[in-house]
């Protein structure tokens, strides 16, 4: 044993305890980092909006343009975002594993068919002034590219869960990119409910009215260049000149193979896995408009009214 291991064990279990204890709480207190930077990659882009709105069917149409890479749904940057602010003063490799292994746990991270275990040494490596949660989600994303498409594209996100979130998501990424997704609230929530994605039409309803309160602040903190509203009914009925207006707000060449985003759809990852994406396996149309009509009872469409009461557009 050499003379730094007995001084080691010399010293008191409780003093060390006691040393440990107080270098995290002096790290707490003067080693905060900044949760984003100026970015050396192309800002992201957020679809946006309540479940059962073509969130799912436009991002496959833009994944089939094959510029952009919009992986599975993760429900987990919300989580992401408070274990970074409950836990930044940790030095960087231990917050960075924290954040990667927590990523990994989502139950459903399986669909993104990704290994991130080289990343958690790699990102150990990035410089002092990109030790960012803003980059370390763009790595993430990243690699999912890379090893999925075999190249780093721009990437977007499609987890209407974010919207509930979606203030703290633009604090990462107030640069971003976001496009609502609109569809007739009747249809949509009747939908939710049919596919079980809430337990019944109440649920749905204020569900419904949170997300359309938080993307109506969303709207007023951004310029237009940032934020694109895009109608459901529209998407299905007029798609390519909407695909068109999408393409160019997100700055990407619109290409007629997002016409057959269907040939693609098991490539996706998650909508092979759950039923309520088995629409994306089929042709565009516009069957479901109006839906609500025949699977809503008189007394459930005057309860979404009720809940609904207070939007104004």
């Amino acid at each position: 044993m050499d003379w730094l291991e007995k001084i080691k064990n010399s010293i008191p279990a409780g003093a060390i305890s006691f040393l440990v204890k107080s270098n995290l709480s002096w790290r707490f207190l003067t080693k905060r980092r900044k949760i984003n930077t100026i970015h050396d990659f192309k800002e992201p882009f957020f679809i946006i909006g309540f479940g059962r709105s073509g969130n799912t069917l436009l991002r496959s149409m833009l994944v089939a343009g094959d510029e952009v890479v919009i992986p599975p749904e993760s429900y987990v940057l919300p989580r992401l975002i408070k274990l970074y602010k409950t836990y930044d003063f940790l030095p960087w490799n231990e917050l960075s594993s924290l954040l990667i292994g927590e990523f990994e746990a989502y139950k459903e991270f399986y669909t993104w068919e990704t290994d991130l275990s080289s990343l958690k040494k790699e990102i150990r490596t990035l410089p002092k002034e990109k030790q960012t949660l803003s980059n370390l989600i763009n790595e993430i994303y990243a690699t999912y590219s890379l090893q999925k498409y075999g190249k780093i594209m721009y990437w977007g996100d499609k987890t209407p869960v974010n919207t509930r979130f979606i203030d703290k998501v633009y604090e990462i990424y107030p640069k971003a990119k976001y496009i609502y997704m609109k569809r007739d609230p009747k249809d949509a929530i009747a939908s939710a409910v049919k596919n079980q994605i809430f337990p019944d039409i109440q649920t749905a309803a204020k569900i419904f009215l949170i997300y359309y309160r938080k993307t109506a602040w969303l709207k007023k903190k951004l310029p237009e260049d940032q934020f694109l509203e895009v109608e459901y009914e529209s998407l299905v009925s007029n798609t390519e000149e909407v695909l068109q207006n999408v393409s160019k707000f997100l700055d990407i060449n619109y290409k007629s193979t997002m016409l057959n985003f269907w040939k693609n759809a098991d490539n996706l990852g998650d909508t092979k896995v759950h039923t309520h994406h088995k629409n994306i396996s089929k042709p565009i149309n516009a069957n479901s408009i109006g839906k609500w009509r025949k699977t809503l009872s008189a007394k459930e469409a005057k309860e979404i009214d009720a809940i609904l009461a207070h939007i104004r557009e």
